[in-house]
C-alpha cells in the first residue's frame, strides 16, 4: 500500500497479463462491459470496479496500471496505489507490522 503511487503497480509480466485479459479499448467502447478486478488479501477478495481501475477522461480510456520490477529479496511485489486507496480505508499498525482495510464511505459519493 503506497499513498504516493497514483496507479496499481506490479511485475511487468503480471501487469501485461492483466492488460491483455482486460483489453480496455482506448475509445472506451467496452468500458461498460469490463469486469470487476479482485485482489485476494489475507483470504479476502477486494474488488475494484472499472470506474476505479480505468481512467476515463473525455472518451479516452486507459488502465491505471504501471510496471514495477523489484528484484529479490525485496520483490517481486505489487503496490496498491491511489485506485485501491480511494475505495478502501486503510489503518496502519506499525507496532505489529499490519495493515487493515475496510470499504471507504465517501460523503460526496452515493452508495
Amino acid at each position: 500500500v503506497d499513498t504516493g503511487t497514483s496507479m496499481l503497480a506490479g511485475p511487468s509480466s503480471v501487469i501485461q497479463d492483466l492488460k491483455d485479459k482486460l483489453k480496455v479499448q482506448s475509445d472506451c467502447s467496452n468500458y461498460d462491459s469490463l469486469p470487476d478486478l479482485g485482489f485476494v488479501v489475507a483470504g479476502h477478495v477486494m474488488n475494484l470496479k472499472p470506474q476505479e481501475y480505468v481512467d476515463n477522461t473525455g472518451g479516452f480510456c486507459s488502465v491505471s496500471f504501471m510496471s514495477l520490477d523489484v528484484p529479490p529479496p525485496n520483490g517481486p511485489l505489487f503496490i496498491f496505489g491511489d485506485p485501491f486507496l480511494r475505495k478502501f480505508y486503510s489503518a496502519y499498525d506499525r507496532v505489529n507490522k499490519k495493515v487493515g482495510f475496510a470499504v471507504a464511505r465517501h460523503r460526496d459519493v452515493p452508495e
